[in-house]
């Protein structure tokens, strides 16, 4: 059908699109049609969640050919002023035009417009390919000497939550064990078929849950684990621009509980994917939103030998740092939805050897947007 029906886009002057629809099949004159510019966040992956969003639509009646318009505000909308391919997903605009052919029937084709999107984004200067390792080092604790730093109450949780979270992994593989050696209508609670009636091993199913339950158990020890010292915002950031400084003492403040060695003070940004994708198979079949840093930068990282316990941290940290490499190599968000699109991410670090790591999530709107499209 796609050769039958052919889209002709012109970029006007303002900004704007006009495109002619040339219908070369006779036997679809007269039938009702629909003509969309959509935006869409495509996910990279086998089993994909795309996610789309319509920016503009016409109804019309099928003729030989027909002429609209998009106004350049609805383009300027459509791209964000910038197209984007990165390593999970792509955000790009399209054109659609759809005919229902029959009651229950449509012939749709696309055309993409990415070739008539204004390049108003600037080059982006070149950055290390380790945004995962600057955004989420990796954490090296030792778990005793952390546990001893803690308050007793603290201690008492991640003790209870290593306990409870043990046996339950326990008991679930017990669960599994039993129903995968007993016949159907014995079992306790994993079948030996999945919501489609194929064959299902309850055995690997009561795996998946303890994988769960321990990510579920770790998380909720870090949290305690994290309470040897307060770690927060001193002051909150109205508005920044290229030009603008940051004293990061003024920033950033907190008290540890025990003396801090070597600590590492990092504040780092970076552009981060999201979008959604389908794993598993019949009843273990689940959607599963992802989040990936395909780009990151480090804006301020600062060593001190030592932070005696009880001391206000931010005493040892008093310079000034700018968030102008993040505008020259990050995108601005460009977010379809809640869980699609391009999101921008910073954060405050506080990296101890011996200990688990601190971070603060900056505010992502406080950035001022046309600053990224400054050269």
């Amino acid at each position: 059908m796609a050769e039958k029906i052919k889209i002709y886009p012109k970029t006007l002057a303002d900004g704007g699109l006009e495109f002619e629809i040339s219908i070369e099949d006779q036997s679809l004159f007269g039938k009702k049609a629909t003509v969309s510019v959509k935006r869409e966040v495509f996910v990279k992956d086998s089993r994909p969640v795309h996610e789309t969003v319509d920016l503009n639509t016409f109804t019309f009646t099928v003729s030989a050919s027909q002429i609209f318009s998009v106004p350049a505000a609805i383009m300027k909308k459509a791209s964000g002023s910038f197209p984007y391919s990165g390593s999970k997903i792509k955000i790009q605009t399209f054109a659609e035009v759809k005919i229902t052919t029959a009651l229950f029937f449509n012939s749709t084709t696309k055309f993409s417009l990415s070739n008539h999107i204004s390049g108003e984004l600037p080059k982006r200067a070149k950055v290390k390919n380790n945004a995962k390792q600057l955004i989420d080092p990796k954490d090296s604790f030792h778990f005793f000497k952390n546990l001893s730093s803690i308050p007793t109450g603290n201690k008492i949780a991640t003790i209870l939550l290593l306990l409870f979270g043990g046996a339950l992994i326990i008991f679930n593989l017990i669960i599994g064990y039993h129903d995968q050696m007993a016949p159907e209508h014995m079992t306790w609670f994993y079948s030996h078929y999945d919501s489609d009636g194929d064959k299902s091993s309850p055995i690997i199913k009561a795996l998946s849950g303890c994988v769960t339950i321990a990510a579920i158990v770790w998380v909720a020890m870090i949290k305690q684990l994290q309470k040897y010292m307060a770690f927060h915002f001193r002051s909150r950031i109205s508005k920044v621009n290229r030009e603008s400084t940051i004293n990061i003492g003024k920033l950033v403040t907190g008290r540890s509980r025990v003396d801090l060695i070597d600590p590492v003070l990092r504040v780092v940004a970076c552009n981060m994917e999201k979008g959604k994708y389908v794993r598993g198979y019949g009843s273990n079949r689940r959607t599963v939103s992802f989040s990936h840093p395909n780009r990151a930068v480090l804006l301020y990282s600062r060593k001190i030998p030592i932070i005696p316990k009880g001391a206000p941290i931010h005493n040892y940290f008093n310079e000034e740092f700018s968030f102008k490499p993040m505008f020259q190599a990050l995108y601005p968000r460009q977010m379809i939805s809640q869980s699609h699109g391009l999101d921008l991410v910073w954060e405050v670090q506080l990296i101890v050897g011996d200990l688990v790591d601190q971070e603060l999530i900056g505010n992502r709107g406080v950035f001022i947007q046309k600053e990224f499209y400054s050269a």
